[in-house]
């Protein structure tokens, strides 16, 4: 999830000397080090990599925009996969080097929504609500677009991101906590403004004694919304699931995996 610029913040929203994370950049360099923490190494990511060969029928190369630390990236890498990762935060990857020592998956510093890698990959993706982190729908445009240009005419384009009934129908602030190792906590304070699709998560950090604070902002889409964006940057739906193990999509979902193939030849 999520942040953005001055102007996405909702009118209506509390005042805060906090600063607000502006981009992925800016998330990734802020949460980085309590990224693991809040998204473990799982059973999960073992199935998306399994949903990704599943989807190839065979070798071939994926490009991960948003590859973090490298959870989903490193699983498909070891079924011998080609993966290349890209992501806006310097730490990011550098706790994805950490964890690849024998450099499975390679690096990109770069931002997803204008990166030009100059190829294309079998499979592109951007998981885990990922395209919400952006401000405003033209941005999200602009990155399914950019995913199309990375996607070979025969390729696919996946997307994982939540359903936002529920978020959308909030009426006050919900309180999430993580644990953060043996000492430390983070306590997330969720509110959502439906009249702009805005959820606004002030992230309170607290470990070896003292705390910080970072406030997210996002804009989140339903998923008949993505398909209309996707639609306009050149892909066209062609399965939903509720999760990685292939589970039909549902209104008890909570998220979806939709995988698009392009409309047209890349320009």
């Amino acid at each position: 999830m999520t942040t953005g610029p001055d102007a996405a913040q909702p009118a209506d929203a509390p005042e805060t000397d906090t600063p607000t994370t502006a981009g992925a950049a800016a998330y990734g360099e802020s949460m980085a080090d309590v990224y693991d923490h809040i998204f473990p190494q799982s059973p999960d990511a073992e199935a998306t990599a399994e949903f990704v060969v599943k989807l190839l029928k065979g070798p071939g190369s994926v490009l991960e925009m948003a590859v973090g630390t490298g959870r989903l990236a490193l699983p498909m890498a070891r079924r011998g996969l080609e993966v290349v990762g890209v992501d806006a935060s310097p730490k990011m990857l550098e706790g994805l080097a950490e964890k690849d020592p024998d450099g499975l998956v390679e690096p990109v510093l770069g931002d997803f929504v204008d990166t030009d890698l100059g190829r294309t990959f079998d499979v592109t993706m951007l998981a885990l609500n990922t395209l919400f982190i952006l401000p405003d729908r033209e941005d999200q445009i602009r990155t399914l677009a950019n995913l199309r240009k990375h996607t070979a005419d025969d390729g696919r384009v996946i997307i994982e991101a939540y359903d936002p009934i529920q978020y959308h129908a909030l009426t006050e602030p919900k309180v999430v906590t993580y644990q953060l190792g043996p000492t430390g906590l983070m306590i997330d304070t969720v509110m959502a403004y439906p009249e702009n699709q805005t959820l606004v998560i002030v992230h309170a950090i607290l470990e070896d004694g003292g705390m910080r604070k970072t406030v997210e902002v996002s804009r989140y889409a339903w998923p008949s919304e993505i398909d209309l964006m996707a639609r306009l940057a050149g892909l066209r739906l062609v399965a939903r699931c509720g999760d990685w193990t292939g589970a039909p999509f549902s209104a008890s979902s909570g998220r979806h995996i939709s995988v698009y193939q392009p409309e047209s030849p890349g320009r």
